[in-house]
């Protein structure tokens, strides 16, 4: 716990049961009192029933008082079984704050890898050099789950330094890294991509670039055509579904030319059926 944070409990627990207010003046009978963390949320957190632990985990992180948030990271430094770290590593991640991070990092090298992926995944969140460093490093987990749980995580955390290590897993073959890859794609990422053709299994190329054409929030649509294109030189019968399901997903008005090239690969390469 910080030392800031410590303060503020020392403060609360000095004025548990005071009988006046700030002022000075006796409280009012019936005033409400400073809310605070349920004692029993807290002991249910380090109690040996593992499910009563991991609702209590999740309570916590609702509750937005530091307290809360204090008690979970009191936890995970003193050590919990897997069953809560899960959950407790969630919580603590919903009130993110910077000493997170040193409890996260130990985490992430956990020997469970659902724990591992739970931590790296929380490590995305956090605009830290360190943070973003271990999840670089899940990237290289030798487990698969805990990769793609990095892959995931970097994409939504938009970690940008994971794009040189994901674009290792891509060529080969992970989509995990491919649908990370497409979240960080702007248009210079987007082109290089498009020109992995030959040295990235086909179908995992599809899942990249199909994921790239989803987003709302890229363009312009200049752009898209060229990933429009990109799709489809490949022959992977993805790349028509891919296709595809942008057509039906982008509206026919206003014209877009990314939608039509679209619809001409599809007609040529379906032979008018």
């Amino acid at each position: 716990m910080t030392h800031a944070r410590w303060l503020w409990v020392g403060l609360a627990l000095a004025t548990v049961g005071a009988p006046t207010h700030a002022t000075g003046q006796p409280a009012k009978k019936g005033a409400p009192k400073k809310a605070e963390v349920p004692r029993e949320v807290i002991t249910a957190l380090g109690g040996v029933d593992l499910e009563a632990a991991a609702k209590a985990a999740e309570q916590l992180g609702a509750n937005p008082l530091a307290g809360a948030h204090d008690a979970l990271l009191d936890a995970l430094a003193l050590g919990v079984p897997p069953a809560v770290a899960v959950p407790a590593i969630t919580a603590l991640a919903l009130h993110p704050a910077p000493p997170d991070v040193v409890a996260l990092r130990r985490y992430a090298g956990h020997a469970n890898p659902s724990v591992r992926s739970a931590a790296i995944t929380a490590l995305a969140g956090y605009p830290d050099p360190t943070a973003h460093g271990a999840v670089v490093a899940g990237l290289r987990d030798p487990v698969g789950m805990v990769r793609n749980a990095a892959a995931t995580a970097a994409g939504r955390g938009r970690v940008r330094v994971a794009i040189e290590p994901m674009m290792q897993l891509l060529a080969k073959g992970e989509d995990a890294s491919a649908r990370g890859l497409a979240q960080l794609a702007d248009p210079d990422l987007s082109r290089k991509l498009a020109d992995q053709l030959g040295k990235v299994p086909d179908a995992t190329l599809v899942v990249a670039l199909g994921a790239i054409l989803k987003r709302a929030d890229f363009g312009p649509d200049a752009v898209k055509v060229e990933i429009v294109r990109a799709i489809g030189k490949i022959q992977d019968p993805s790349a028509v579904n891919a296709l595809t399901d942008y057509i039906d997903a982008t509206p026919k008005t206003p014209v877009r030319t990314s939608r039509q090239e679209a619809m001409l690969i599809v007609e040529a390469r379906l032979g008018g059926k």
